[in-house]
């Protein structure tokens, strides 16, 4: 059963990061090469991108980490 839920939360991680770094990278491109208002929404694109990308990756090391708990080896 702890393996079942390992891999929902490291599936489950994997799309977040999937949804939120294309969106992280089109914001910082937007605000690199325009300028003005346009610079501050490739900004608010780029903020609202990392939101689900920190998500996923919080999901990822949350699986790995009860992972390693239940096998009893240490963390780091």
């Amino acid at each position: 059963m702890a393996n079942r839920t390992e891999r929902r939360l490291a599936g489950s991680g994997m799309r977040f990061v999937v949804v939120g770094v294309p969106l992280v990278i089109v914001g910082l491109v937007l605000a690199l090469l325009l300028s003005g208002t346009a610079r501050g929404i490739g900004a608010a694109i780029a903020v609202l991108g990392s939101i689900p990308t920190v998500v996923g990756i919080a999901l990822v090391l949350s699986a790995g980490f009860e992972e390693r708990s239940r096998k009893d080896k240490p963390y780091f």
